[in-house]
């Protein structure tokens, strides 16, 4: 069966931006406020690198697997549900160690931010 592959095209993508936001971040922030704020952007960031390579590595063995697009859909939604959740986990940890929580959260809104720009790309190369 033939699966819509938007899904693995968006979060290579996804993972690019993030990855090229994560190492300009952490850069910027370790010249500017030391160690601590750029390896805080840097989990951050890392956060949704590391979770859109699960979801790629999930949606592929469901793939080889023959699932029905029902249940590739049901659980990439499921798993994106379970991301706000290990959000908050994650954040509640960063609170207890000498990382800057602030960097930290700014590295999980890379993602929105990096949507963001593809669509205006997208719609500027439109």
């Amino acid at each position: 069966m033939n699966f819509d592959l938007t899904f693995p095209h968006y979060a290579k993508r996804m993972n690019q931006y993030i990855l090229v936001i994560a190492v300009i971040g952490a850069g910027i922030l370790f010249a500017w406020q030391g160690w601590a704020y750029a390896i805080a952007w840097g989990l951050g960031c890392l956060f949704h690198i590391f979770f859109f390579s699960l979801m790629l590595v999930k949606f592929n063995q469901w793939q080889r697997d023959k699932r029905e697009v029902d249940f590739i859909g049901h659980r990439l939604v499921v798993f994106t549900m379970l991301r706000f959740i290990l959000e908050i986990a994650s954040c509640a940890a960063v609170i207890f160690t000498p990382l800057n929580i602030l960097a930290y959260l700014g590295g999980l809104l890379t993602l929105p931010a990096a949507t963001l720009g593809e669509r205006l790309v997208g719609l500027i190369k439109e």
